[in-house]
């Protein structure tokens, strides 16, 4: 079995007095090898959630100092330091939790992706770059030693406001669904196509049209499944420590029928009626390619899934509302909505990514507790949650239950969105 990348003790939100300790720990360990000229680094970090904050009113951030042999990190920004940054603390969270190893291309993907994603929430550094050879090594390592232990703001609400989703959040209270438009680059959509492609035409004959647990398939998909949008979308449905449910590709031709009639995504729990009145699964549907009336695209029932229950026998898609979308945006529906699909009218084929989540103690459809640990390791906190190896299901031991796994899921509010 997997396990997390770090003991969960040492896992720390960015910016809080952990997360500052353990970056000077880190750096201090390394300063005898930084030359004796004093060099400072400063954070400033807007909209950062209140239960960081000491003081509502002042400005939150950091800064590194290094002097002659040793680190201090102090807890505030300092503009006058040699180089200086600034940015919405949401906005600069996903990038602090990407890790950047070896593969190149891989870590520039993702570097690319949320630096367009996430673009209103930086400013241009000001200041003196860090030339000291020794300290940018430092920093880069230092960058990926605290992505592995960097979770993600708990506060869903907060982030949410500050990554402009709250209509989205409005949308999925109201009418079940949401689009998140301009979700991801035409570069990253050619990736994707390019690597289902493969994967499909890889299929033994008649394997039919789908192509799933994509998370053991390489990067481009691991790297899709903690998109910053998507999971706030998801813990706010699902709470804090939801899992990934299932993972595949669907690649859709000429008059393919996906899904005939309408459905609701608990069939395959055998969730009994009435359903719960909180949501137990949603689905992200990524639009590779564009979701137009002839492609086939997705159909919903809006509201629908405040009737808490599977579609009657004999309903049809007429009632439907199709979402159509272009390439490099994302539907996003929890999963009592009843919805289908049309089947398709061009020709050529449709591609799309579809990432199912659901809460962290639902039984998925894929299993991933046995996940190479590599993958697990160079991917930040949350892939390892999705994956199911911070909960204390299926961990018991002779002793009885995991209750270090238990306590962390306690103190992490797995379940919850709202902080409390």
């Amino acid at each position: 079995m997997a396990e997390p990348t770090v003991p969960l003790s040492e896992r720390v939100e960015y910016a809080s007095p952990g997360w500052l300790a353990e970056v000077e720990r880190f750096l201090n360990a390394r300063a005898h090898m930084f030359s004796n000229q004093p060099i400072s680094f400063s954070m400033r970090l807007d909209n950062p959630p209140s239960h960081l904050r000491d003081d509502a009113n002042g400005p939150f951030g950091y800064t590194i100092r290094i002097g002659r042999g040793s680190v201090v990190v102090e807890a505030q920004p300092d503009a006058t330091a040699d180089g200086f940054e600034r940015g919405d603390y949401n906005a600069i969270l996903p990038l602090l939790g990407t890790v950047f190893d070896e593969d190149i291309e891989a870590s520039d993907r993702m570097d690319r992706e949320l630096r367009i994603l996430l673009a209103k929430g930086y400013a241009p550094p000001e200041g003196k770059p860090l030339d000291d050879p020794a300290v940018g090594q430092a920093f880069f390592d230092m960058h990926n030693h605290m992505a592995r232990r960097t979770v993600n703001n708990p506060d869903v609400l907060h982030r949410a406001k500050h990554l402009g989703l709250e209509q989205n959040l409005a949308d999925l209270d109201d009418t079940g669904y949401t689009v998140l438009k301009n979700a991801f680059s035409a570069e990253f959509a050619d990736e994707l196509r390019a690597e289902a492609h493969r994967n499909h035409e890889a299929a033994p004959p008649n394997t039919g049209f789908r192509a799933t647990m994509l998370l053991r398939r390489g990067r481009l998909w691991e790297q899709a499944v903690i998109h910053p949008w998507v999971l706030t979308l998801a813990e706010y449905l699902l709470g804090r420590g939801c899992l990934i449910y299932q993972s595949d590709t669907i690649i859709k031709g000429p008059g393919l029928d996906t899904h005939p009639g309408l459905h609701a995504d608990y069939g395959a729990s055998r969730v009994a009626e009435p359903f719960p009145d909180y949501c137990l699964e949603a689905t992200a549907v990524w639009a590779i390619d564009d979701f137009d009336a002839d492609a086939g695209p997705t159909v919903v029932v809006p509201g629908s899934f405040r009737r808490r229950r599977q579609v009657p026998p004999g309903t049809t898609r007429e009632d439907a509302v199709t979402i159509e979308m272009p390439k490099g945006s994302i539907a996003f529906w929890h999963g009592a909505t009843w919805h289908g699909a049309m089947p398709r009218k061009a020709p050529g084929t449709r591609t799309s990514l579809h990432n199912a989540y659901c809460r962290h103690f639902m039984r998925p459809l894929e299993r991933y507790d046995d996940i190479d640990q590599a993958i697990v390791d160079r991917n930040p906190p949350v892939f390892s949650t999705l994956c199911g190896l911070d909960d204390a299901f299926g961990k018991s031991g002779d002793t009885g239950a995991d209750f270090e796994r238990l306590r962390y899921a306690a103190s992490a509010g797995y379940g919850q969105t709202a902080l409390g």
